[in-house]
């Protein structure tokens, strides 16, 4: 085997890694037989905002690596989010109550993971006025934006 055809070889192994990274990923969060996901602080960052349809990472899952005007099956049916973003600018996530980023919205920053929306503890807190505001995160998430940082706005 020449260099050149293992160099290239190599990097089309890599390129198809990375390309199903984020199916492995969904499917590696969960702990082998357990139905709890496994411990997100140990997972390297894949760029993604993840949400499942139920609390701790069970049901549905989706994610994202942009911005999103609908959540598909996951708009107002997400229990779980985590922002797996990169330590790079847009690296935090607006969540917003309506379609197309309208509405109160919250944010989440790089890293948090947010895997009891049911609890109440999350709410809809920028925006005031908005429909939407003051509402629980919880089945009613539809749309998000990446943005530098969360502030309020």
């Amino acid at each position: 085997m020449t260099l050149k055809h293992f160099l290239t070889t190599a990097a089309a192994t890599a390129s198809l890694a990375l390309v199903m990274l984020p199916t492995t990923a969904s499917a590696q969060s969960t702990a082998a037989g357990s139905g709890r996901a496994a411990p997100r602080s140990a997972q390297a960052a894949d760029g993604l905002l993840h949400a499942w349809t139920l609390p701790g990472g069970g049901g549905t899952p989706c994610f994202w690596g942009g911005n999103s005007d609908n959540w598909g099956p996951c708009r107002n049916a997400a229990s779980d989010i985590w922002n797996n973003g990169y330590a790079v600018t847009l690296d935090a996530v607006d969540l917003y109550w309506g379609l197309n980023a309208t509405g109160a919205h919250a944010c989440i920053s790089r890293g948090d993971s947010w895997n009891n929306l049911p609890s109440g503890q999350w709410k809809f807190t920028y925006g005031a006025g908005l429909g939407g505001f003051g509402q629980s995160i919880d089945n009613n998430i539809s749309s998000h934006r990446w943005v530098d940082y969360c502030s309020q706005g």
